[in-house]
């Protein structure tokens, strides 16, 4: 079985590589070739420098709006007996389930200067969605999670004998608090916003919406690649030089985030016998309470609250539910979410799969292993229509192999279903990866022994005594992933063959340029699906807790 499982991850290793590096030296080599503009004059070109400046500012706002709040909800939820907190965790956590864009369209519908609905309670102009604070502050809620998650993942895991040492030299409840848990949380924090800064930077719906419709236009750099891609083959190479102006912004960041990551590392404990003792809030418990509901009403029910009001306000403006029937069943959304849902199953499959076995070639070869872990991490950090850039640049024409002069192999893939889910697989092997690594680490390889000793062979044991052990973490894997395929625009916005859509782009073009009461319908109904799955993901789950 390690020869097997050794030869495969070699295998993999090269097409991850033939899809993941290749694809982004082809598009440096081009950028620099200068077939479109020329580099320098694309780079100075004032246009350039404002979507420059409007991406940093926006992914500068986001980052720290998401600070604010999600390092303070993680100390309140984890570490104080607010009531309600597992309800409010699971809340600010479900941006990481919904599409960003669905959020500006709740966004749109709240603060259209004109026709919003806070508008029309306060007044036509009390907010503008469509501005540089507008597009950060949508991206920064959607954002919350990359910072509350791991910040949480911290305080809950820290050494409470540090806090306890605090507490015996005389300070109170709430120093300790800040001084132990809080500041040894803040580079889990910090390392958090700096992604957030790249999911921005990354992010097209949310600028596309909220920027080309200000006025004046707000432009950005994945708005003007999206623009210059939709000028034809001539536009691609513009495409590539914005995208490596991108990419080189990633970079920097990135490399940021790695930093404070490493400079704010403690070791950290878990196991069942870890309690901390929770800081006992007293008469500001209502208060806080109060203030974590109407944070959750604003940045969570509002936008979705408004996306649903906006599903049943036909264009007339009357309300009524009868035009979702005739939304759904259309052709056209219809042939969209079959696309959608058999791209979204097989990505979440294959992600699944391979990130199992880059998992367990990380435990039997320590170079292999890390050779594979950062081809699977690395393209989750690139922006993604840098990668779609890269990739349909590198396969814009069909290449051919030949072996022993008789047999040839074709491979056509440009504007093909088929490049668009090897785009998601890179992109979301992050996802299996990760989670399979985790659930091997907790795996109690005794039982795998057991079964050896009874007669099992290693295949055997692995699929009876080890694989069930999984199912958990390989589930949230597959769940995640498909989830995120389901809806994804970035990737598919550039890459998807012409006269064909998935709900992603289906959505973003009936928001954006015909119906927006129908792309409304579209995305309240997704809201409900993946409300229903992590539902019945969440009882399961306890049902299966009780049962144990």
């Amino acid at each position: 079985m390690n020869r097997l499982l050794l030869a495969g991850a070699v295998l993999l290793i090269v097409l991850l590589a033939a899809f993941t590096v290749v694809p982004i030296v082809v598009l440096l080599v081009r950028a620099g070739a200068g077939e479109g503009d020329s580099l320098r004059t694309l780079w100075s070109d004032p246009d350039t420098l404002h979507a420059l400046v409007n991406t940093v500012v926006s992914s500068l706002g986001a980052a720290a709006i998401s600070f604010g709040f999600g390092l303070p909800l993680a100390v309140v939820l984890e570490r104080t007996d607010l009531p309600g907190r597992r309800f409010f965790r699971a809340a600010f956590t479900l941006p990481t389930a919904i599409p960003p864009y669905i959020w500006a369209m709740g966004w749109i519908a709240l603060a259209n200067p004109r026709a919003g609905l806070l508008n029309r309670l306060l007044g036509a102009g009390t907010f503008n969605i469509y501005t540089v604070t507008g597009i950060a502050f949508v991206l920064g809620g959607a954002g919350l999670p990359l910072v509350m998650l791991p910040a949480a993942a911290v305080l809950a895991r820290i050494d409470p004998s540090l806090e306890e040492a605090a507490r015996v030299f005389g300070a109170g409840p709430l120093r300790t608090l800040l001084t132990v848990p809080v500041r040894l949380a803040l580079p889990a924090a910090a390392s958090g916003a700096a992604l957030v800064f790249l999911f921005a930077a990354a992010s097209f719906g949310v600028p596309y919406m909220l920027g080309v419709a200000a006025s004046p236009p707000t432009p950005t750099l994945t708005a003007q690649i999206f623009r210059a891609h939709q000028m034809g083959p001539g536009g691609l190479w513009n495409a590539t030089a914005l995208s490596l102006l991108l990419l080189m912004v990633a970079v920097v960041v990135l490399g940021l985030s790695r930093l404070l990551g490493r400079a704010g590392r403690t070791p950290l404990l878990s196991g069942k016998g870890l309690k901390h003792r929770e800081l006992q809030l007293g008469p500001a418990r209502a208060p806080l309470t109060v203030a974590t509901a109407l944070l959750a009403l604003g940045l969570i029910v509002a936008p979705l609250g408004a996306v649903a009001v906006a599903s049943l306000t036909t264009p007339a403006g009357h309300f009524t539910v009868a035009h979702w029937g005739q939304v759904l069943t259309e052709k056209s959304t219809l042939q969209a979410a079959a696309n959608s849902l058999w791209l979204g199953l097989s990505c979440a499959v294959i992600v699944t799969v391979l990130g199992l076995l880059l998992a367990l070639v990380r435990r039997r070869s320590v170079l292999l292993g890390r050779v594979s872990e950062l081809l699977a991490a690395w393209p989750y950090a690139m922006p993604g229509t840098v990668l779609a850039i890269a990739l349909l640049v590198s396969f814009s024409r069909d290449l051919r192999f030949v072996f022993f002069e008789r047999f040839a192999l074709v491979l056509a893939l440009f504007n093909t279903f088929a490049l668009l889910l090897i785009a998601w697989v890179a992109k979301h092997l992050a996802f299996g990866t990760r989670n399979a690594a985790e659930g091997l680490a907790r795996v109690d390889h005794s039982l795998a022994e057991a079964a050896r000793v009874c007669g099992a062979g290693p295949l055997r044991a692995f699929f009876h005594a080890v694989l069930p052990q999984l199912r958990a973490p390989l589930q949230a894997a597959f769940t995640l992933t498909f989830l995120t395929c389901a809806t994804e625009l970035t990737l598919a916005v550039l890459m998807m063959p012409p006269k064909q859509n998935v709900l992603g782009t289906l959505v973003f073009e009936l928001q954006s340029y015909t119906n927006p009461a129908a792309a409304a319908v579209i995305a309240c109904a997704f809201v409900l699906f993946v409300l229903a799955v992590l539902g019945l993901r969440a009882l399961y789950e306890s049902r299966k807790a009780e049962a144990t």
